[in-house]
């Protein structure tokens, strides 16, 4: 049996039985595992910046129905459908979405991984591992900063989170600090 292999000279090689041989392991080994356990496995680089783009794009959502909710509040005089502390609070949420976990995740995390191995040439992603390691942190982060906000301990300083609004008279408690760890373990 003649393994023929056509370069892209236009040249045929002859491929020895040992090099199909790594040939197949080489495939073997840099195949995407399948079912579910293998969707965690994943490190290929074209998998993780879709990753990030489809959980940007979730959080786009989230950051849109918050926008909504404001919204509605600013649509007529003196209503009441959020609290002083509650609006400040979907505020503070808002704009924490959309600049750390839409814009620079979008921008930065799924298309540089998604487009630089292409662009260079290479097969992956140097430490692949390490790059699927640091979606997990984003997307645990980011579900951890929305179960804040749901079990009302969300940040409440706006998404600058500048004083006076986050100083010791106006964000008594854990809030702002809860809302910097998390920010450090998601964009960190």
């Amino acid at each position: 049996m003649s393994n023929v292999v056509i370069t892209t000279s236009g040249r045929a090689d002859e491929l020895t039985e040992a090099e199909v041989l790594q040939a197949t392991q080489l495939e073997r080994v840099w195949r995407e595992p399948h079912g579910f356990w293998g969707w965690f496995q994943a490190v290929h680089h074209t998998t993780i910046g879709k990753r990030y783009a489809v959980t940007a794009f979730g959080f786009f959502l989230l950051a849109g129905l918050l926008a909504g909710v404001m919204r509605l509040q600013l649509a007529f005089p003196e209503a009441h459908f959020l609290s002083p502390d509650k609006y400040n609070q979907f505020f503070t949420v808002h704009g924490t979405t959309m600049m750390f976990l839409f814009a620079v995740p979008m921008m930065f995390e799924a298309l540089s991984v998604y487009l630089v191995p292409l662009m260079v040439g290479t097969r992956n992603i140097a430490f692949p591992r390490l790059n699927a390691y640091s979606y997990y942190l984003y997307l645990f982060g980011g579900l951890m900063f929305y179960a804040a906000f749901l079990t009302n301990t969300g940040s409440d300083n706006g998404w600058f989170s500048y004083v006076p609004l986050a100083g010791p008279d106006f964000a008594p408690g854990k809030r702002s600090d809860f809302w910097a760890c998390l920010l450090r373990q998601v964009i960190g």
